[in-house]
């Protein structure tokens, strides 16, 4: 692994942190009572990476890249809107940026969100 890959990879693990974090954090701001924070706190990541492995674009061809990245974005986004909501604005901002720097490193290396197998083009490989 070179380390452009290492350094994006570290980019990668601390945008999904502060994702998961943004969102449990918003959650447990959100709730009224003890076990509705709590609740919230653990329900609202779950549900949002939920829905993020739920939806597979690895089957809708050369839109699977583009679709990828919105996708992503979105999450991302959202989460930095968490963070903002709950009042955390630079976290909010510090998670929108770190998003957005990632993935232009992601495409200005040449790496993509989704990979293929190189000798199998039916067969897909998940980037972890």
């Amino acid at each position: 692994m070179s380390a452009t890959e290492r350094g994006n990879l570290v980019l990668r693990v601390t945008m999904e942190t502060a994702i998961v974090v943004a969102f449990g954090f918003w959650g447990y701001h959100t709730g009224g009572s003890t076990a509705a924070r709590i609740g919230l706190m653990l329900a609202v990541p779950v549900a949002g990476f939920g829905l993020w492995g739920a939806l597979d674009f690895h089957q809708a061809g050369r839109w699977s890249e583009p679709l990828r990245l919105v996708q992503e974005l979105v999450i991302s986004g959202l989460a930095a809107l968490a963070w903002y909501a709950a009042g955390r604005h630079v976290l909010g901002l510090a998670l929108g940026a770190l998003s957005l720097v990632y993935h232009a490193l992601v495409y200005a290396t040449g790496a993509k969100l989704l990979k293929t197998s190189e000798t199998h083009p039916d067969h897909v490989v998940r980037e972890a």
